[in-house]
């Protein structure tokens, strides 16, 4: 039976913050908000935490990433994976950078995208800089 829940009107309605509160809050299931996804187009993991399926749903319609590559590729790992949660940053959009960086995860690693694509951004810049003749040790 298809879900009757308008996902982008629910984020017109209490912008996007508020949608995925309200997703993560819900009495839907972890199931519930598979078939969700999977209604509204989306390809889903079975692994995914709740927190990662309401993201999904509300946050796939919405370009998070506002960087330029460049930009990107100048951040550290950790600086890369705290872009990437702060900004809600969908799998559908890493998935989309990756790709367009030539890097084609794995099925296993789509659960942990975020860890996946702020390691291989920041080795991916880390060579780009050293190609350049560029230290990776930032000025203290």
């Amino acid at each position: 039976m298809p879900m009757t829940i308008n996902v982008r009107q629910l984020a017109e309605w209490l912008g996007p913050q508020g949608a995925l509160a309200g997703l993560e809050k819900s009495t839907l299931t972890n199931s519930e908000l598979m078939v969700l996804a999977r209604e509204n187009g989306l390809s889903v993991d079975p692994k995914m935490t709740r927190r990662q399926l309401a993201i999904e749903l509300v946050m796939t319609p919405i370009q998070r990433i506002d960087k330029p590559t460049e930009f990107l590729l100048g951040l550290s790992q950790d600086e890369l994976k705290r872009y990437f949660t702060e900004r809600l940053v969908s799998n559908s959009e890493l998935s989309t950078l990756l790709s367009g960086m030539g890097i084609s995860p794995a099925g296993k690693l789509r659960v942990k995208l975020v860890d996946y694509a702020a390691r291989e951004v920041s080795e991916l810049g880390m060579f780009q800089r050293v190609a350049k003749g560029h230290s990776d040790d930032r000025k203290r």
